[in-house]
């Protein structure tokens, strides 16, 4: 007999579909604010209130105003940015929480610099909010590729 706790942690195959699609999309969006370096658009899919961490390459932030300040930073920097994702995976853990890993093939060009191209990868925790899918946890990593 199944306990009223599984019962409510029990996910359908169509709810499956539907989390994957939602997120899928937000990520998409996510990815739209960050090829346009806007880090005001980009950080309203980082949680305000549930932010757990972020981890980029092996910086890690706690808190979400100090990974906020950093990608901001980071984007002022850029003239011009564009990731294409390659593949994205979602898996529903339960109806308001989804892990999303991903690839993406990156290139940017610095303001004072040169230009770089990068294998990109994300591992982000998602969580269903009153106002939709933020993200409570990122992990993003990258390789250079020679030109």
């Amino acid at each position: 007999m199944t306990s009223p706790q599984q019962q409510q942690q029990t996910v359908s195959e169509t709810e499956k579909e539907v989390i994957k699609k939602e997120v899928k999309e937000q990520f998409n969006h996510l990815i739209t604010a960050i090829n346009q370096l806007d880090g005001s658009a980009w950080s309203e899919y980082y949680s305000k209130n549930e932010f757990v961490s972020a981890i980029a390459g092996t910086d890690f932030y706690a808190e979400r105003s100090a990974w906020v300040g950093i990608i901001t930073n980071y984007f002022s920097t850029r003239e011009r940015q564009h990731v294409e994702p390659v593949e994205v995976r979602v898996t529903a853990l339960s109806r308001n929480l989804a892990l999303m890993t991903s690839e993406e093939k990156s290139e940017m060009e610095l303001k004072n610099g040169p230009n770089m191209k990068s294998k990109h990868f994300f591992t982000m925790l998602w969580k269903k909010e009153q106002d939709g899918w933020k993200i409570v946890h990122s992990h993003e990593s990258w390789t250079d590729e020679l030109n």
